[in-house]
């Protein structure tokens, strides 16, 4: 009998480091994907937008005040 508590208490232990490692590997594959979609809105604020016209302009200033406001800027 104490031997299977043990046994139990262990598979516990096991599934609360798996439950940690796999939070911190989300933790960082979250911040890697935010740090790439600050590039492309980077990326997206420097491209010139004067070319567009009608919706399509509409669409990019409602996109660049988004991101202005998403970063404070």
């Amino acid at each position: 009998m104490n031997r299977r508590l043990q046994d139990i208490r262990d598979l516990g232990h096991k599934r609360w480091e798996i439950m940690k490692d796999r939070v911190v590997e989300t933790k960082k594959f979250n911040e890697l994907q935010e740090a790439r979609q600050m590039e492309k809105d980077i990326e997206f604020l420097s491209k010139p937008i004067d070319h567009l016209q009608g919706d399509a302009l509409i669409l990019a200033q409602m996109r660049r005040q988004k991101i202005r406001e998403k970063y404070g800027i």
